[in-house]
């Protein structure tokens, strides 16, 4: 009776060894290539480019946007964003509306106005000279612009756009949503839960390497510990197969 009980002992240790370390295994293995969603959230892998859509890491309801390409080092996803192909904030020159001023109207990607949106001018050094917020029909003046070398467009939730300034002309800044994320590294904190499901936390959205690189990863795990951050579960989602003829 007694080596029956130590051998159910025995074999129910194992059992539990074997699942921690599938378990583990399974949360380092290498992602497949696929989209991961939830809600608007997505995360695509193809042919060792990444694109995504990720929400609510900044402390904020902003979404933030990228692609490029990507590595995986153990459970570390790291994104090299380059240029974004989406949708992203532009604007128009418009005939003066007024002499010795400058009108700036902000519309967002339907077309309505904006507001309040900041809108800042500089110098051609980059000096800070003014800033001023869109009224309710999107618009502002710039009424000294003897001085102004660039204007820039910001609101939160939106693309930032800069425009070089011309005189004698007016601005229409069509604003795209999200915050763009180009030409940094994004670093995700990513586990394989299982075959349909993995967990994904942003652990930074401009990861400088320095000299050495798996040492800063590992202070931004640590980091990410310490404040119990959350992370995010993304179900994979499948393309219905078309068939061709």
């Amino acid at each position: 009776m007694l080596l029956i009980h130590q051998y159910a002992l025995f074999m129910k240790k194992t059992l539990l060894l074997l699942w921690f370390l599938s378990s583990v295994l399974l949360s380092q293995a290498q992602l497949s290539e696929a989209t991961y969603r939830e809600g608007n959230d997505s995360l695509s892998l193809k042919n060792q480019h990444a694109m995504f859509r990720i929400s609510g890491f900044t402390g904020l309801s902003v979404a933030q946007v990228g692609e490029g390409k990507y590595e995986q080092i153990g459970d570390i996803l790291v994104i090299h964003t380059g240029e974004y192909s989406g949708e992203k904030s532009s604007s128009l020159t418009l005939p003066a509306s007024r002499k010795d001023s400058c009108m700036v109207e902000v519309v967002g990607s339907n077309n309505y106005p904006l507001y309040p949106i900041l809108v800042e001018s500089y110098s051609k050094s980059g000096k800070l000279l003014e800033g001023k917020v869109t009224s309710q029909e999107g618009k502002l003046f710039f009424t000294e612009t003897e001085k102004i070398g660039s204007i820039v467009v910001s609101a939160l939730g939106y693309h930032t756009h800069r425009l070089l300034f011309e005189p004698d002309l007016d601005y229409r800044v069509q604003l795209a949503e999200n915050e763009i994320i180009e030409n940094r590294e994004v670093v995700f904190k990513c586990n394989i839960l299982d075959e349909e499901t993995i967990s994904l936390l942003m652990l930074s959205d401009n990861f400088k390497a320095g000299k050495d690189r798996d040492r800063e990863l590992q202070k931004l795990l640590k980091k990410a510990r310490r404040n119990n951050k959350i992370d995010k579960r993304m179900k994979k989602v499948y393309v219905p197969y078309e068939r061709k003829f």
